[in-house]
C-alpha cells in the first residue's frame, strides 16, 4: 500500500501541475461562466428590440377562394395569429408570391377549397410548424361553416370548438419531463470525461515507455502497484478537475442563468442533488473500468502512431454504450437492452445513472450494479498489472490478442512455480 500511495502521489501532482491541465480547467471555468450570461444577453437583446420596433408587426396575406363570409377567415387567423396582421386581398398568387418575396408578406396563404390551401413562404424551414396552424385554422374555420348549416351560430360554435381543457398531471414516479435535459448534459459530460481521462493515462504510460521510464520504474515496485497507483492518481486528478467544472456550472447556473430564464426552462436546468451524487459515483466506477483497460493495452504500443490501434476498440464499447443510452431516453429508458446494460461493467456506469435519473430503478438493484462494477475493477486491474507486467519490455509491434494470452499463460505458471519453490 506504501508503494501504490507514492505512485499514486507523483501522478497526482504530475497531472494538476501539468500546464496543459490546469490551463484547460480555467479555459472551461470561463466557458462555463461565460456561457451563464448568455440567456440574460438573448432576453436583453429581444426586450431591446420589441422597444425599439413596437408597431412592427408581421402581415399574413390571405387569398380567399373557399368561403362568402371572409370576416370569419380574418377572425379565425388572427386567433391563430394574435401577433400578426391578418389581410385578405384579391390579388393574384403571383403579386402574393412577389409580396412574400420582397418581405412585404410575412407568408401568404390561398385557401383554394373549405379543405385545401397553397402556403407561399419565402424561406421554407426544416423545423417550421407553419403548415400545421394554417392546417388548424382551416379546419376550424371548416368546422364553424359546417356547425351553422346545423342551426349553430358562430358564437356558439366558437364556444365548443375552443372550449379549455383544465388538466392537472400527477407524477409517481421520476418525472422524465423535467429531468430529460439535466440527464442529457450530465451523460454527455460523463462521455466526455472517460474519453479524456482515459486518453490521459494511455499517453502518460506511452511516454514513460517511450523515454524509458517505465523500465527504471518496473526495478522500484510492483507492476500491481505502478498500475493501481497511476491509475488511481490520474483518477483523482480527474476527479478535482471534475468537481471545480461542474462546481462552477452549478454555482453559475444557480446564481447567474436563472434570474433570466423562464420557469419551465429553468426547472429543466435543475439537477438533484442525488443526480450529480449518482454521475460522480459512475464517473468513478466508468473511469477505473476504462482506465485499466486503456492504461494495460497502452503499455504494448512501443509508438505514439500504435496506440490507437490497441486502444480503439475498448473506446468503440464505449461509444456504443453512449449511443445505446442516448437512443434509448428518447425512447422507453427501462428497455431489455438497457436493463442488461445497468449489469455490464464496460456498459453499466453510463446506462445505470440513465435509468437512475430518469427513472425509478429499485435500490438493490443499483447496489448490485455497482457491486459487479467494483469487482470488474478489481479484476481488470490484476489483469491490467499482469499485461503491464508483459508490455514493459516489448518493443516492435504489438502483439495480437492470442499472443498476449499465450504470455500470460506462461507468467501464471512461472508466477506458481516461483511460489512453489518458496
Amino acid at each position: 500500500m506504501k508503494h501504490i500511495l507514492q505512485v499514486l502521489k507523483f501522478e497526482y501532482l504530475n497531472c494538476i501541475k501539468n500546464k496543459a491541465f490546469i490551463i484547460t480547467t480555467i479555459i472551461l471555468m470561463l466557458l462555463i461562466l461565460g456561457t451563464s450570461f448568455v440567456p440574460a444577453i438573448i432576453m436583453d437583446m429581444q426586450s431591446s428590440e420589441s422597444e425599439e420596433t413596437p408597431g412592427e408587426m408581421n402581415i399574413i396575406g390571405i387569398i380567399n377562394n373557399a368561403y362568402d363570409d371572409s370576416d370569419l377567415v380574418t377572425k379565425t387567423f388572427e386567433k391563430y395569429y394574435p401577433h400578426s396582421v391578418v389581410q385578405l386581398t384579391d390579388e393574384s398568387i403571383d403579386d402574393v408570391k412577389t409580396k412574400v418575396n420582397d418581405s412585404q408578406y410575412t407568408f401568404g396563404v390561398v385557401l383554394n377549397s373549405p379543405i385545401s390551401f397553397t402556403y407561399v413562404t419565402k424561406n421554407n424551414s426544416l423545423m417550421s410548424e407553419e403548415t400545421m396552424t394554417i392546417a388548424e385554422a382551416a379546419k376550424s374555420i371548416y368546422r364553424a361553416v359546417n356547425f351553422e348549416k346545423f342551426g349553430v351560430d358562430h358564437e356558439r360554435t366558437a364556444a365548443i370548438l375552443d372550449a379549455p381543457v383544465i388538466y392537472d398531471t400527477v407524477t409517481t414516479g421520476t418525472d422524465q419531463t423535467k429531468n430529460y435535459f439535466s440527464t442529457y448534459i450530465l451523460v454527455m459530460i460523463l462521455y466526455m470525461a472517460i474519453v479524456m481521462y482515459g486518453q490521459m493515462v494511455s499517453q502518460s504510460v506511452v511516454t514513460e515507455k517511450n523515454t524509458r521510464a517505465m523500465e527504471m520504474l518496473i526495478t522500484c515496485a510492483k507492476p500491481t502497484h505502478l498500475m493501481f497507483g497511476k491509475v488511481i492518481g490520474s483518477g483523482l486528478a480527474g476527479l478535482t478537475q471534475l468537481v471545480v467544472i461542474i462546481g462552477t456550472a452549478l454555482v453559475s447556473v444557480k446564481t447567474i442563468s436563472m434570474k433570466s430564464l423562464p420557469e419551465g426552462l429553468s426547472d429543466m436546468l435543475t439537477m438533484p442533488v442525488s443526480t450529480v451524487i449518482y454521475a460522480l459515483v459512475f464517473f468513478i466506477t466508468a473511469y477505473f473500468i476504462y482506465a485499466f483497460l486503456l492504461g494495460s493495452l497502452s503499455s504494448l504500443a512501443s509508438r505514439s502512431e500504435d496506440l490507437n490501434t490497441l486502444t480503439t476498440p475498448v473506446m468503440m464499447i464505449f461509444v456504443v454504450a453512449f449511443m445505446i443510452v442516448v437512443m434509448s431516453m428518447t425512447n422507453d429508458i427501462n428497455n431489455t437492452l438497457m436493463i442488461v446494460c445497468s449489469y455490464i461493467p464496460f456498459t453499466a456506469p453510463i446506462a445505470m445513472f440513465a435509468r437512475i435519473a430518469l427513472s425509478d430503478v429499485a435500490f438493490y438493484e443499483i447496489i448490485i450494479s455497482i457491486i459487479i462494477q467494483l469487482v470488474s475493477i478489481y479484476l481488470l486491474g490484476m489483469l491490467a498489472a499482469a499485461i503491464y507486467r508483459i508490455g514493459v519490455l516489448m518493443y516492435g509491434n504489438p502483439p495480437k490478442f492470442n499472443e498476449i494470452i499465450k504470455l500470460l499463460k506462461e507468467q501464471h505458471k512461472t508466477n506458481k512455480a516461483i511460489k512453489s519453490k518458496q
